[in-house]
Formats: C-alpha cells, sequence, structure tokens
C-alpha cells in the first residue's frame, strides 16, 4: 500500500499570537466614568478590567487589532504566494526569521520582500527574483514572522465610532458584573461596520 499524498496547507501551517499585548486601552477609567456617570474612584481598577475584556473582545469580533501589540507567526514553511498577516491593520514587519532546532534565529534579509500597509489585510511578498527562507534544520515552526499591528499608540488613533462602542461594552460589563465575548446589540452598532468580513479569514 503506497503512501498518500496530503496538500501541504496554502498558509504554510501557521500559528500565531500576540506577544507583546497593548501598554494602553482605546478608552480611559475616566472617559467610561464620564460615560456612565460613575461618581468616586472606589471601583477604578474594576472598571479597568472590563475595560481590557472589552477590548480582547473586541479584537476577536473585529478580526482587527485596536492599539499597537507586537504579534508574532510561525509557518513550517513559506507557502506560495503573498503571506496575509492577521488582526489588522498593519503598522509595520518587524522581521522574518528561520529558526534552527536550537531556538537560533537567522535574519532574512528585509531586502527581499516587501510589506504592503493600507489594506484590509496587510501581506508580506517576495520580490521578484528573489528566493523565499527555506529551512532545511527544521521541519516544524523553522520560519517566523514578527510585525506590529493596530491603529496606533494611543487611543486617539482608534476610529471614534470603535471607541464609542467599546465604552458601551465596557459599561455594561460594570452594570452587569460580566463582559460578555459578544458584543451587546448597542455596542454592535457601532463596532460593525469595522468588521472583518466573515468570509474572510481572520486568524482567530
Amino acid at each position: 500500500m503506497g503512501l498518500v499524498d496530503t496538500p501541504l496547507s496554502g498558509n504554510g501551517n501557521r500559528e500565531w499570537r500576540v506577544s507583546v499585548p497593548p501598554t494602553v486601552e482605546p478608552i480611559t477609567v475616566d472617559e467610561v466614568k464620564l460615560f456612565a456617570r460613575i461618581d468616586g474612584s472606589g471601583e477604578d481598577s474594576l472598571i479597568q478590567t472590563f475595560i481590557q475584556a472589552a477590548r480582547e473582545n473586541a479584537e476577536r469580533y473585529l478580526g482587527r487589532a485596536l492599539i499597537q501589540q507586537t504579534m508574532h507567526m510561525c509557518l513550517d514553511y513559506w507557502p506560495e504566494g503573498s503571506i496575509r498577516l492577521p488582526r489588522p491593520p498593519l503598522i509595520s514587519v518587524s522581521g522574518v526569521y528561520t529558526v534552527d532546532e536550537d531556538g537560533v534565529r537567522t535574519v532574512y534579509a528585509a531586502s527581499n520582500y516587501m510589506s504592503r500597509v493600507g489594506t484590509i489585510y496587510g501581506k508580506i511578498t517576495v520580490r521578484a527574483a528573489k528566493q523565499p527562507p527555506t529551512n532545511l534544520n527544521r521541519d516544524v515552526g523553522g520560519i517566523e514572522i514578527d510585525w506590529l499591528a493596530g491603529y496606533g499608540p494611543a487611543g486617539s488613533n482608534v476610529p471614534a465610532a470603535i471607541r464609542t462602542g467599546l465604552m458601551l461594552w465596557a459599561t455594561m460589563g460594570y452594570e452587569n458584573r460580566v463582559v460578555d465575548s459578544a458584543p451587546p446589540p448597542e455596542a454592535a452598532k457601532f463596532l460593525k461596520i469595522y468588521r472583518v468580513h466573515p468570509g474572510v479569514y481572520t486568524g482567530d
């Protein structure tokens, strides 16, 4: 009986994660307190928790990164064509690397590829006449990509509609003492226009 010929995955068997989370949130405790007419400061830390939970759930719902954060992807091999990077918008590609079995990285020169920003998904494309990175020393997770994603480093960089949706989501979380994984209908009205089309792969 012969071996079964299984086609290679078109995405390089990729896995990705947030490697460095945002250092700030798109909205502040004071903004939520003003919006929700909350007096006093006794529950400020709780409100901050609800803000973070709302932002994390919103990023999954939208398929987008809101505040600047570092993303990391590993692949078994470089697929044909461009690599589409999850969690738009793409700010910049920090680096592409091959990794040996001891975890030592080797830089794949930036002159070998182009990064495309300003589209729904950022992309990395190997330049014409250049060879994609290959790794003969490691079969699994031998190629890594780091990039910055998000609208920018400050809450003011995030579109106003998304910020309003987050304030509604965080406020309802505060009132109910739980942040649902799906946006409340009131928040969804502001968020859904920015949602990556459900038919497009988001990486989640």
